[in-house]
């Protein structure tokens, strides 16, 4: 995970508990869940734009469970982080994921937490493919 490997110091163990907790969140597709982990001043950057406050970034992770579906119920092999460094409040991730239906090769994100919610995140993944390999418009 982590190519700079510590023990990491209290901010930093905040910062990995809140998005533990958004990952299992997010893969039990529980988007009430997944809300509670922002600030209600929260700002997410995606290529499709800016979201900002609870409303649009319900929006947004409404649009996001729906494409990824529900990933932790024994029916796919889920989201896997493949590189996670943390310093301080800050997180960076690179995963690839699969859904019932979908495959996502790359995905990116960055967090930044403060306290126990997230402040600001970017996300990015490259073109979802069905399972039967067909891109996913």
């Amino acid at each position: 995970m982590d190519t700079n490997a510590r023990p990491p110091t209290a901010l930093e163990q905040q910062a990995l508990d809140v998005f533990e907790r958004h990952v299992a969140a997010f893969t039990s597709g529980n988007l009430d869940s997944v809300l509670n982990d922002f600030a209600e001043d929260a700002v997410v950057i995606t290529p499709d734009g800016v979201f900002e406050g609870p409303e649009q970034i319900r929006a947004l992770y409404g649009g996001l469970l729906e494409a990824f579906g529900t990933i932790d119920h024994g029916d796919s092999p889920g989201l896997t982080v493949d590189v996670l460094h943390v310093r301080n409040d800050m997180i960076f991730i690179t995963w690839h994921a699969e859904s019932r239906h979908h495959v996502f090769p790359f995905g990116t994100d960055t967090f930044i937490c403060k306290g126990d919610k997230f402040e600001r995140q970017s996300i990015a993944f490259s073109e979802p493919r069905s399972r039967s390999g067909a891109t996913v418009k």
